[in-house]
C-alpha cells in the first residue's frame, strides 16, 4: 500500500483539494492519500517547509508528498529578488521519500546540507500551470507508483533554487533564534532545538525575556503554569516552543503593527 500526502494553499471550501483527490483514485492503483496540510496561508514555503521536515520520519519508504505551494511573484518590480521560478516542477528522492513541488526552495529549506540529485518534470501546454497540481503532480506521481523510470518523466538539473533558513546562533553569552512556525494553537515554534540548547546552555542558569514576562524554566507540559501564563518547552519535534496555557501566544506576545509579516526574535541568556 502506497502514501501521496498533499500539503497544498488550497483549503477545503473549494472543490479543488476533491478534484485532485479523484484523479489519483482514478488511477486504479491501491494507495492511501494524507492531506498532511492543505490550509497553507499566504503561499507561505517556509511553513511547507516546516511541515514536510517534521512529517518525513514517520512515513514509510517511497511515499510520496506533493507541495503545490508557490511563490507570490511581484511583476510589477523589475528586481528580481530570487532565482525562484514558478513555472518549474521538480521532483527527488529524499530520505527514501519522493518530494514533487515547484523550484522554490523547498529541498534546501529541509536539509541546508542537500545533496540529492533533482529533475525537473516534464509537461506540455501552458494550460496546465492553472491547476498544476492535478495536471503534473498527480500524473508524475501515478508514474512513480508505477515504479517507472524517473527519467521518462523528468530530466536531472543541478540549477534548482536554493533557499536556506535563518539559523540560531550564539553571541557571548546569548543564544538567538527565531520564530519559525505558528500552529493553529498560537504557538509559536522557534529554530531553537533541544539539541543546541543543551550543548550551548546545558545546566546553566538562563532567562528568555519575553512581552510582559521573564521565562527561567524549560516546562514539560502546558498544565504546569497558570491558565492564560506564557510558558517555553520543547515540543515534540524538538524544538523550543513558546505558548500560552489556554491561550494564543502569538496574540499575546507578537506585535500588533507586523501585520502579516511573522518576525519574533527570541533571545535567551545564560550565566556561567
Amino acid at each position: 500500500m502506497s502514501i501521496i500526502t498533499l500539503t497544498t494553499d488550497l483549503g477545503y471550501r473549494d472543490p479543488y483539494l476533491a478534484i485532485v483527490k479523484a484523479k489519483i483514485i482514478g488511477s486504479n492503483l491501491t494507495h492511501h492519500i494524507i492531506d498532511l496540510s492543505c490550509d497553507i496561508k499566504e503561499n507561505n514555503i517556509s511553513d511547507a517547509a516546516f511541515i514536510i521536515k517534521n512529517s518525513l520520519p514517520h512515513f514509510p519508504d517511497d511515499s510520496i508528498h506533493l507541495v503545490a505551494v508557490k511563490f507570490i511573484m511581484d511583476r510589477s518590480s523589475n528586481n528580481k529578488t530570487s532565482n525562484a521560478d514558478n513555472s518549474r516542477y521538480l521532483v527527488t528522492r529524499y530520505n527514501n521519500q519522493f518530494i514533487i513541488c515547484p523550484d522554490t526552495g523547498l529541498f534546501t529549506l529541509l536539509d541546508a546540507n542537500f545533496k540529492e540529485p533533482v529533475y525537473q518534470l516534464y509537461y506540455e501546454g501552458a494550460n496546465k500551470h492553472h491547476f498544476f497540481l492535478k495536471d503534473v503532480f498527480v500524473d508524475a506521481a501515478i508514474h512513480l507508483l508505477q515504479k517507472k523510470d524517473i527519467l521518462d518523466i523528468a530530466v536531472l538539473i543541478d540549477d534548482y533554487y536554493k533557499a536556506f533558513q535563518f539559523e540560531s546562533f550564539v553571541n557571548g553569552n546569548i543564544l538567538r533564534g527565531k520564530g519559525i512556525y505558528v500552529d493553529d494553537f498560537g504557538n509559536i515554534i522557534t529554530n531553537i532545538t533541544q539539541e543546541k540548547f543543551s550543548e550551548v546552555v546545558g545546566k546553566r542558569d538562563f532567562s528568555i525575556t519575553l512581552p510582559g514576562a521573564r521565562i527561567t524554566k524549560i516546562n514539560t507540559t502546558y498544565d504546569e503554569v497558570k491558565y492564560g501564563n506564557p510558558l517555553v518547552l520543547f515540543n515534540s519535534f524538538g524544538y523550543m516552543e513558546v505558548a500560552a496555557n489556554g491561550k494564543s501566544a502569538f496574540n499575546m506576545l507578537c506585535p500588533r503593527d507586523i501585520g502579516t509579516t511573522f518576525d519574533f526574535n527570541l533571545i535567551i541568556e545564560f550565566y556561567d
